[in-house]
């Protein structure tokens, strides 16, 4: 990974770790609903942040090599199966 990329993602790792044992201590004191909700979509902001810093920089890392070798159309449809893996 791209060394800025790998600092802020790191970064973002540590605070979804203390939002998960945020989560875990809400769940154990029976926390209102809405309140457990929010703090599993502010996991969520987290988790999708990460998965943005890891494919800009695979594309800044790897694509410069992989586009126009014999590896280009497995390259793409990798990209395409795990971008479609994030949207559900």
């Amino acid at each position: 990974m791209l060394p800025d990329h790998k600092k802020k993602a790191m970064a973002a790792i540590k605070r979804l770790n203390g939002l998960s044992k945020k989560l875990e201590s809400m769940i154990e004191e029976d926390t209102y609903c809405p309140d457990i909700l929010e703090q599993l979509l502010a996991m969520q902001g987290h988790t999708k942040h990460i998965q943005g810093l890891v494919l800009e920089s695979h594309l800044h890392t790897c694509a410069p090599k992989k586009l126009g070798s014999k590896n280009e159309k497995a390259f793409i449809e990798e990209l395409l199966k795990v971008i479609g893996l994030s949207k559900r």
